[in-house]
């Protein structure tokens, strides 16, 4: 069978050379203000966005909506760039992935339900693509890695409301930490499988075999080292900046763009180091005996992220999560309306002959490994797992459940093999166009009915299994064994405010630091100052207060109030705020049970 697949609107029988006429044809039809077509990608993806959510659907599938009904009228200089911007919304994804991981986080039975039932469904997806489709095997696995990841942007605010309703439960929890490393071992197998994407018809010795393998496997290792070293770099140096001074002078602002401006390009040139050169398409640096660059861009930026969001303070990264959360609504639009505006309307009539057996072949095996998951947790005996074996069935089906949405990965990997010339054919072959075929018809069906299910059957489910223990006992427990507790950062933030106080008025007097502390000491102390001279010293520094000392102690009081009132919110769905409805933000930033993220390690000892 062969599927013809059109990357534009071109009528039946045209195969995917037709977006070639057609956008020839759009090209004189959308002759108008480039400023025009991006004002409708942002307000019309948004509008549809807003109204889907509404209506408690993913609002990934209205904005592909708004980008199908663009496609009629696409401008031509954004059409041109189509490819680029996917790709930059791509690096987004890609940044997303990493800072979303907190190692600390990382349990052995996390990584067992993390990545067991996907790796499950994706040799599933893959053998029934080479038994029953003729793929080759790197076909089959690359269908199986770019369809089975979880949609983390539909299910971490899903898990994050459910958590506000039943406080406590574990559940919940265990699917926040669970999604985005999901997603994030997704990217990273695709990065390693894209490094095999060769002729399903060469012929190769077991030589070349063996060197392939080899530098894959390098490219592997110096790609998860160099990823440390950025990452750790810049994130110690993000932490550090306020300190660089040139003349006596604070260099960097500290704000929160200027965060978000560092880890940005940190990231860019991870992935600029893994690419190729534009004109002469070879690596920018190559591995030498093997062809292939030195390291893979998308895993790259991953481990970038993940070891920044290590080494920078929290207050840093909730900074930039609250910047990057905003680029990314952004990012959102401009992806799935690229998508939607290679969507037609004659892909629906393959679903349930083609794709339909793909998908239910797949999520039997992930049903199939979650419940291997659950069961060898508890008969291992790992650390603070939350499972118990009366809820062993209604544990698997929430947690299958919570797997179901898939938007994101589909959609920003769906179309690479065409556009990377996976399997190294000039002309898009079946492989490549079922692929996808097959991506968009699950961001479709997948997130509007997997949300719908979510939305009846999660709440009920968490209802019938919140009798258990509650997640912060389940961490307690599981800490008690370390007793090396990272000192709480209140008493170095009060010592920095005391210092900057300190400075402040030295500054302001022409004093020294020490000489102001030992004089408001002197002031304070009862057994040298009577009831008399205490009143007469806070007069006299009311009466020589300078102006310039009221603006330091302003932006001071300013600043402690802002950590105050930080202190109480949530940056749980920064990230993840573009599928929110706002009644779900309001109440995951002010919830009682405080972000989830930062204090999964902490248990109750915050409480």
């Amino acid at each position: 069978m062969v599927f013809q697949i059109a990357a534009g609107h071109s009528g039946p029988g045209h195969n995917f050379l037709g977006a070639l006429s057609t956008e020839s044809a759009l090209e004189s039809d959308g002759d108008y203000p480039l400023e025009l077509g991006v004002a409708y990608l942002l307000l019309a993806g948004y509008g549809f966005r807003t109204l889907f959510v509404s209506f408690s659907l993913p609002g990934a599938v209205g904005v592909l909506l708004s980008g199908f009904a663009f496609s009629y009228v696409f401008q031509y200089k954004l059409l041109a760039a189509r490819d680029d911007l996917q790709e930059l919304a791509f690096f987004l994804v890609l940044l997303i992935a990493g800072l979303e991981i907190r190692l600390k986080d990382l349990n052995a039975y996390i990584f067992i339900m993390a990545i067991l039932p996907a790796t499950l469904e994706m040799l599933a997806v893959a053998a029934y693509a080479v038994f029953f489709m003729n793929f080759s095997a790197i076909e089959g696995l690359v269908l199986g890695n770019i369809l089975f990841a979880i949609g983390d942007g539909l299910v971490i605010p899903k898990m994050k409301e459910f958590g506000a309703t039943f406080h406590g439960h574990p559940m919940p929890r265990l699917m926040f930490i669970w999604a985005p490393l999901e997603v994030s071992y997704a990217l990273a197998m695709f990065g390693v499988l894209s490094g095999f994407a060769v002729p399903s018809d060469q012929k190769q010795s077991l030589r070349q075999v063996s060197i392939l393998v080899s530098g894959n496997v390098l490219r592997i290792i110096f790609t998860v080292i160099g990823g440390a070293f950025i990452g750790h770099l810049s994130g110690k140096f993000l932490e550090n900046r306020r300190n660089v001074t040139i003349g006596g002078k604070q260099v960097f602002n500290g704000t929160s763009v200027e965060a978000f401006l560092i880890v940005t390009s940190a990231a860019l040139i991870s992935y600029a180091l893994g690419a190729s050169c534009d004109k002469s398409d070879n690596p920018l640096l190559p591995l030498g005996f093997s062809t292939g660059s030195l390291f893979q861009s998308e895993l790259f930026v991953i481990f970038t992220g993940v070891f920044f969001a290590n080494a920078c303070g929290k207050e840093a990264l909730h900074e930039i999560e609250a910047v990057l959360g905003g680029v990314w609504v952004f990012g959102q639009l401009i992806l799935f309306s690229m998508i939607g505006s290679r969507t037609t309307v004659d892909i629906f009539p393959e679903f349930i002959p083609h794709v339909l057996p793909v998908l239910s072949f797949g999520l039997a095996f992930r049903y199939f490994g979650i419940l291997i998951g659950i069961n060898l947790s508890m008969f291992l005996k790992l650390q603070g797992h939350p499972f118990s074996p009366e809820f062993v069935m209604q544990d698997s089906c929430f947690c299958f459940l919570a797997t179901l949405p898939r938007a994101t990965i589909q959609g920003a990997l769906g179309q690479v093999p065409i556009t990377e010339s996976f399997f190294k054919n000039s002309l898009p072959t079946r492989a490549q166009n079922f692929i996808f075929l097959a991506a968009r018809l699950y961001i479709v069906f997948l997130s509007v009915f997997g949300m719908i299910l979510l939305n009846f059957f999660g709440p009920r489910m968490c209802l019938a299994t919140q009798h258990r223990q509650p997640w912060d006992e389940l961490v307690k427990a599981s800490d008690e064994a370390s007793e090396d507790e990272p000192q709480s950062t209140e008493s170095s933030e009060n010592e920095l405010s005391v210092e900057y106080l300190l400075q402040a008025i030295g500054e302001v007097y022409d004093l020294s630091p020490e000489t102001v502390a030992a004089a408001l000491k002197k002031a304070s102390d009862p057994e040298d100052q009577s009831k008399d001279k205490k009143q007469r010293f806070h007069q006299r520094a009311s009466t020589f207060a300078h102006p310039s000392m009221e603006r330091r102690l302003s932006d001071l009081t300013g600043f402690r109030h802002r950590h105050s009132e930080s202190g109480q919110l949530s940056h749980d769905l920064d990230l993840a705020q573009f599928d929110c409805s706002g009644s779900t933000f309001n109440k995951a930033q002010h919830d009682d049970e405080g972000e989830w993220r930062d204090a999964s390690r902490k248990g109750s000892k915050d409480r």
